[in-house]
């Protein structure tokens, strides 16, 4: 069956629901369910929903859409829907109670099932937003005809905010080959047709392609350590000249100060170019390359498929939730001796080395450890005493961005006035490793000399230190 006639059956499935008519009007707990469900394949949420969860999130949308007077139930319509062929029922043994009422209910909570949309029907909803417009179409014609359709299909999480051209693309799956970069164009993966990074100083990367071009580049799957643009001869593939911190290369350093996602195109002219998803810009360097001149590096991370990332509507505030929950994750980082990172705040009586602010909380006195060499790669600094700094918040995160330099005397320079700060508090029984302080002087002065002297601004931060 071709797609075209998938969703005329998909609609009219919808629209010939088998719904209590008896008031007169047709009851909504189903068509509610529905929308709910085909949110969560917008969303990318998981496919199959158990019972618990499914009541605790239906239950607010029936009493808040459902006909005034009517039972905001949603037992009904969780097992009913299993037979429009729209809905899966599984995880459960014996036969499913026909009857409404309490029975329903005990043997729901005795079997806690799992619940969602048919699996072809979810797949169709969660990668092809036309097809999923006119099923929602469908579904609010035929039982909210008296609805305010924006207000309905906002919290349904079924709004179409205008794409800014950041994260993903709407309607553009993950996996997706394209035949050349005109196809990528099109489609606003990645608009250039020529350039490696999309995306400007100010706003950010937008995408990426990784196709092999920079001799420096390494592909890790999950994983990139992804070479600047500029310097690089097209014949060779060899860099000629050294790479600065200005446009693209700015664009990525913008990104990780944000945190706002990239796309990550893979491919080249020869096998076609594959959407590989959203990264992260976790880090970047300057290093010599291979070929012996200067590049800029980061270090992008894969975003899992489980870690949901929206647009939110210009001028409006992101919706949050009203109730959190926790969950489980598994994740991996460099582990850093708390002992030793005690030892220095304690030592310093949790006061900052720069302005002599000692923070009191309700628990106690509040300061940081900061790393002057970062412990991440590529800077492998050591876990010790003499390479912690005892910070306030403030200026710990203008010395992780390189705005603090501390000179061998200890003397303090604001980086973007070239003020003279004073000099760095000293307490018996913590002496400062100079060869960590040399190294982030010439770490962050080298960002200077060919980024903020470009024009390219002060923003951005390598591995920030704890």
């Amino acid at each position: 069956m071709s797609k075209t006639s998938r969703v005329d059956a998909l609609c009219a499935a919808a629209a010939a629901l088998r719904v209590d008519r008896s008031s007169g009007q047709p009851a909504r707990h189903q068509p509610i369910t529905l929308l709910w469900a085909i949110g969560r394949a917008a969303a990318n949420q998981p496919r199959m929903v158990c019972w618990t969860k499914a009541r605790a999130e239906l239950k607010p949308l029936l009493e808040e859409f459902g006909h005034t007077g009517a039972n905001p139930s949603p037992e009904y319509p969780f097992v009913a829907l299993s037979r429009s062929g729209l809905w899966e029922l599984r995880g459960y043994e014996g036969e499913v109670p026909a009857a409404r009422g309490s029975g329903l209910q005990r043997w729901l909570d005795d079997h806690e099932p799992l619940g969602g949309l048919e699996h072809d029907f979810y797949e169709l909803m969660a990668t092809a937003p036309a097809a999923r417009k006119r099923v929602v179409d469908t579904l609010v014609s035929q039982f909210f005809d008296t609805e305010k359709r924006t207000d309905l299909l906002k919290n349904f999480r079924l709004g179409t905010p205008e794409f800014d051209g950041y994260g993903a693309v709407p309607g553009i799956e993950v996996g997706r080959v394209f035949a050349n970069r005109q196809a990528l164009h099109d489609v606003a993966v990645h608009r250039p047709l020529q350039a490696g990074i999309c995306g400007t100083a100010d706003g950010g990367a937008e995408s990426i392609v990784l196709s092999g071009g920079y001799e420096d580049d390494e592909d890790h799957d999950d994983v990139i350590i992804y070479t600047g643009q500029g310097g690089r001869d097209n014949n060779t593939g060899r860099q000629v000249r050294d790479q600065t911190l200005t446009r693209g290369n700015a664009a990525l350093v913008t990104s990780q100060t944000t945190g706002i996602p990239v796309r990550v195109v893979k491919g080249d002219t020869d096998s076609g170019y594959r959407y590989d998803g959203l990264f992260r810009v976790e880090a970047f360097w300057h290093a010599v390359g291979q070929s012996e001149f200067l590049v800029w590096r980061y270090r992008l991370t894969k975003i899992s498929s489980d870690e949901t990332v929206t647009q939110d509507p210009e001028g409006q505030a992101p919706e949050g939730r009203t109730n959190t929950t926790r969950v489980e994750t598994t994740f991996q980082r460099i582990i850093r001796s708390t002992k030793v990172a005690n030892y220095v705040k304690r030592v310093h009586g949790f006061t900052c080395q720069v302005c002599g602010t000692r923070l009191a909380t309700p628990t106690g006195a509040y300061a940081e450890a900061a790393h002057i060499r970062a412990l991440g790669k590529p800077h492998n600094g050591p876990d010790l005493a003499d390479n912690i700094l005892c910070l306030c918040p403030n200026h710990h995160t203008l010395f992780d961005f390189g705005m603090l330099s501390i000179a061998d005397d200890l003397t303090i320079t604001d980086r973007a006035t070239g003020a003279r700060l004073g000099r760095l508090r000293e307490v018996r029984g913590h002496r400062i490793d100079q060869g960590h302080l040399a190294y982030h002087r010439e770490h962050h002065s080298e960002r200077w000399k060919h980024g903020q002297d470009e024009g390219a601004g002060d923003e951005g931060a390598d591995d920030v230190g704890e």
